[in-house]
């Protein structure tokens, strides 16, 4: 929420830390770091407003980013996992139009999902 204040964001999602009535944390933790919650959620936002999806652009780093890359048409993986690459590379229709980034020292790699991994 604070991020989204920052920079003047109307709308964002984020996992949940829930609080009692006098601010306290209660140890519940509504998740957002997981591919079926963020799925869930991005789903409802693209009802809400008619998102082109051939258009879209989905960046991650690990597998729970994947049900996100997989709907978008411009799905990109900045540093990803070893995880989200194998992931990629074994979904015949993402591995088409996937982008894999890395950055590394003063270079930034643009990968096909082909890569091989070691």
């Amino acid at each position: 929420s604070k991020m989204a204040e920052k920079y003047g964001v109307t709308e964002y999602r984020g996992t949940l830390y829930m609080v009692d009535d006098e601010n306290r944390f209660t140890g519940e933790i509504r998740k957002m770091w997981n591919s079926e919650n963020k799925g869930i959620v991005i789903n409802g936002l693209i009802e809400k407003y008619n998102v082109d999806l051939d258009n879209s652009y989905a960046y991650g780093d690990t597998t729970g980013d994947f049900s996100m890359l997989k709907l978008m048409g411009k799905p990109i993986a900045i540093n990803p996992n070893k995880e989200l690459v194998e992931a990629i590379k074994s979904d015949k229709e993402l591995s088409k139009k996937a982008t894999i980034i890395v950055e590394r020292k003063n270079v930034i790699y643009k990968l096909n999902p082909d890569v091989e991994t070691i």
